[in-house]
């Protein structure tokens, strides 16, 4: 028994572990590859016992966040989920389209001290319902007031509302009143993101925010001069592009101190390798059709996260990334040429 504890693996410390509580969502945006695999899609919940095995790896990570490919406040446990990672002692985050949230449910949030609450958007008007169908840019505008005034209430600034911004070719010509709209909404920040996976031809036109690569320069002082207008407004942005001109490779998905679990309990090192999908799908890289691949190391729901983190092929597969000699499996992923700008 005391060998067995000398040379038990240890959990590992992690930036955050991201938890698919569940891969069912009531929406169905245009990029996004729960509609276009959706006759492959597996529809799941994470059981509430299997969630419950990662109550040691949360003792050690910074944060917790508690979304994946689905709505997270379509499972009947969320609540349950929140009070277990916050137990824990770490942050805890989510992100949502704010069809199920209500004056009731975000007043509960901010009781039970969610550190973190995304929205996604993909426009400052009714075009971001075009695009993310089955949600409302006015419904979401109304849940962020909603926390607003529930932080006053309870006298607390969390959660920190963030607003996850998909840009897409199409709204390029909005992109000089992101400040305004970003800073009217109170957000503390705001990521504004090109498209890193292209589901259809149709968004491979989308997600080239540029034609050829002499424009990218030309892009980034666009979007500079918009970032800097929003800090005027007190709006912190960041934007990530992707830049497939590139030659060099750098993933940015932090593989190397996080892990993502997905909603049947395996754990994989980014979302892109963790789809709740069957069958082949595909999705398309510079213009290349591309057949999607799901890479997990592990389940919880038989091995703990501390022996799956230690496996000789995970510790490989990191090496591999920090080393920058791209994985087989990474090798067409548009998360490689993803950059910060500013």
């Amino acid at each position: 028994m005391l060998l067995d504890n000398l040379f038990k693996k240890s959990y590992p410390r992690l930036d955050w572990i991201q938890v698919e509580v569940s891969s069912y969502c009531n929406a169905e945006c245009i990029y996004c590859p729960h509609t276009a695999y959706r006759k492959n899609w597996q529809n799941r919940h994470l059981p509430l016992q299997v969630f419950e095995k990662l109550i040691p790896a949360f003792a050690k990570s910074n944060l917790v966040y508690l979304q994946g490919w689905g709505e997270p406040f379509l499972h009947p446990d969320f609540f349950a989920m929140l009070q277990i990672a916050k137990k824990a002692g770490c942050l805890v985050g989510t992100t949502s389209n704010a069809t199920l949230l209500n004056e009731k449910t975000i007043e509960r949030l901010v009781g039970e001290g969610l550190d973190v609450i995304g929205f996604s958007l993909a426009g400052i008007n009714e075009k971001n319902d075009v695009i993310r169908k089955g949600t409302s840019i006015k419904k979401t505008l109304a849940c962020i007031e909603a926390f607003q005034q529930a932080k006053v209430k309870y006298g607390t600034v969390n959660p920190r509302i963030h607003i996850a911004y998909m840009l897409l070719a199409g709204g390029l010509a909005d992109i000089e009143r992101l400040p305004e709209f970003l800073a009217n909404t109170g957000a503390d920040q705001s990521v504004i993101s090109s498209l890193s996976l292209v589901v259809s031809p149709a968004m491979d036109d989308e997600s080239r925010l540029v034609r050829v690569p002499e424009d990218f320069a030309q892009l980034q002082q666009r979007l500079m001069e918009v970032k800097n207008a929003a800090a005027k407004r007190g709006a912190e942005v960041h934007f990530h592009l992707v830049a497939p001109q590139s030659a060099d490779f750098k993933c940015s998905e932090n593989v190397a101190q996080a892990v993502v679990g997905g909603s049947d309990g395996s754990i994989s090192p980014c979302v892109f390798t963790g789809m709740p999908m069957r069958g082949e799908n595909y999705y398309y890289f510079k213009g290349q059709k591309q057949i999607q691949q799901n890479l997990s190391f592990g389940n919880i729901q038989t091995e703990d996260l501390n022996i799956i983190w230690h496996q000789k092929g995970y510790k490989k597969f990191i090496r591999a990334h920090t080393g920058r000699r791209m994985p087989a499996v990474c090798r067409n992923c548009y998360k490689g040429f993803v950059g910060e700008l500013g």
